[in-house]
């Protein structure tokens, strides 16, 4: 078997997305056989891969809201110096014109 990125395989294994694998690989929190892990580092499956509770931390105090967005919804973040032109929960109907 061809061994893999351990980002990516901590992002099968469902622990993180890869980009929060690579931030807890740099801070350390990853250990690869016991061993602090290093930025692009492969795996093999046999390979035991920890995780540092700091990492789960961190993670578990992040919160993601997930909605359906009928056609004719808008969102976005306002970019700087513009206003929101309606909040998520104010989007009861589509604006106008759409």
């Amino acid at each position: 078997m061809e061994p893999v990125r351990l980002s990516k395989k901590m992002a099968e294994l469902g622990i993180c997305s890869r980009r929060e694998a690579d931030s807890y690989i740099e801070q350390g929190w990853v250990k690869v056989d016991g061993e602090v892990a290093v930025l692009g580092q492969k795996v093999l499956p046999h390979n035991v891969i920890e995780v540092d509770k700091k990492a789960q931390d961190a993670q578990s105090s992040r919160v993601t809201i997930l909605i359906n967005k009928p056609v004719g919804y808008v969102s976005g973040q306002a970019e700087k110096g513009y206003e929101l032109s309606r909040r998520v929960d104010q989007a009861r109907k589509p604006l106008e014109g759409r």
